[in-house]
């Protein structure tokens, strides 16, 4: 009778163990989601930043999302796109309402980078991006905004920045 009730005793111990065991690699999975949503978001805002940075008023080939041309469009933007209109314009999601609506929003992992190239791995995340007219003149409000789909339940991350035509 005693070690009938010691092994169970026993048996709710590492049950209860087991089950702290799996909480915490579910909690760990969620965590690393989040950072890598997080990062592809604030990586759209720097992808646009960029482009505002390196643009060239002498070029007409290059992009200047202050001259209203882009506004209120959503773009699907990787780091190695070209700053010029051409493939700007070819990134253009206007046929997307919302980046559920968006099949070519799905990012790729290849050789450690996410991209909209479907080369790589298919990934669960998918990435818009959004340029809308800010509160001032001169101001554009750039939407970044990240889905991802785990455990049959879709996810969405936004961040947002206001950029400014210093140039």
């Amino acid at each position: 009778m005693e070690t009938t009730i010691s092994l169970g005793i026993l048996m709710f111990g590492v049950m209860a163990t087991i089950t702290l065991m799996l909480a915490t690699f579910n909690s760990v999975q969620v965590s690393e989601q989040e950072i890598v949503v997080v990062n592809l978001a604030r990586e759209g805002i720097e992808i646009v930043r960029g482009i505002r940075n390196s643009e060239n008023s002498n070029l007409t080939s290059d992009v200047n999302i202050f001259d209203g041309s882009y506004d209120n469009a959503s773009f699907i933007l990787d780091s190695d796109d070209t700053n010029s209109s051409t493939s700007f314009n070819a990134n253009n999601v206007s046929t997307a309402a919302s980046i559920s609506e968006c099949s070519s929003c799905a990012l790729y992992l290849d050789n450690g980078k996410y991209s909209h190239d479907p080369v790589g791995t298919a990934t669960a995340y998918k990435r818009m991006i959004t340029i809308e007219e800010g509160d001032i003149a001169n101001e554009k409000r750039i939407i970044s905004e990240v889905s991802w789909t785990t455990k049959s339940k879709t996810h969405t991350y936004t961040l947002e920045a206001y950029l400014t035509d210093w140039q």
